[in-house]
């Protein structure tokens, strides 16, 4: 009570010091713990059109009468009428507020829930994706493994390789020099032969020389035979 009577005092000194009835649309709010009569007029003489707005009632504010004290509002239903300014406030009441926030809070608790299910989601994901790591992680060792064995392997086969390269040239040289060999065999052989040959032909050229000298000499001996 003494909060409204200090309310009451100061609305009426404002009144005082403020300027006739203003023109305005903006929103009020009736002030926390009240119900608040609305009537046809400027006055507690006019007409009763709701006997009870309650407490954190939104109205439209229509006309401020600063010098009357008086307020012209139009309810959320339509309803157009005047209440007394001082019951009137700019801002939502503390009912309002503690709705409001009461619904924040379970705004607030229904996201802890579903950050709650989304962080539970995310350590299942956090595990598998740990797991897939770990799992790729061998394979990549395994692949290491294998790629130095090839790398060994290959080693092996350039030197392999080299090594039948030079046996290969080695043979070609070989083959070569047995080819020399025999095509000088094959020249000793027409050449021993030739010389078989002249010695045969030769051999026979004497024998038959021979063959015809032989006659004669027989004859001149005979022929000296006789002449002894």
């Amino acid at each position: 009570m003494k909060k409204l009577f200090t309310t009451a005092v100061t609305s009426t000194l404002l009144a005082i010091a403020a300027s006739p009835a203003l023109a305005i649309s903006s929103e009020r709010y009736i002030t926390d713990e009240l119900h608040v009569p609305m009537r046809s007029g400027q006055g507690n003489e006019f007409r009763i059109l709701h006997r009870g707005l309650p407490s954190g009632t939104k109205l439209t504010l229509l006309q401020d009468s600063p010098d009357t004290g008086w307020a012209q509002v139009r309810t959320p239903g339509g309803e157009e009428g005047w209440v007394r300014r001082q019951y009137l406030e700019s801002k939502p009441v503390a009912k309002i507020k503690l709705a409001q926030a009461q619904q924040r809070l379970q705004h607030i608790e229904s996201l802890q829930g579903d950050l709650g299910g989304e962080v539970r989601r995310l350590e299942e994901d956090n595990t598998k994706l740990s797991t897939a790591l770990k799992i790729e992680q061998e394979r990549a060792q395994a692949l290491a493994k294998e790629l130095k064995d090839l790398k060994a392997l290959s080693s092996d086969a350039v030197a392999l390789n080299q090594r039948h390269q030079k046996l290969l040239n080695q043979h070609e040289l070989l083959k070569q020099k047995q080819s020399m060999d025999q095509a000088e065999i094959q020249r000793l052989s027409s050449s021993d032969a030739h010389k078989t040959y002249m010695y045969g032909a030769f051999s026979v050229a004497m024998g038959a020389l021979i063959a015809m000298i032989a006659p004669h000499m027989r004859r001149r001996k005979r022929h000296s035979e006789w002449a002894n």
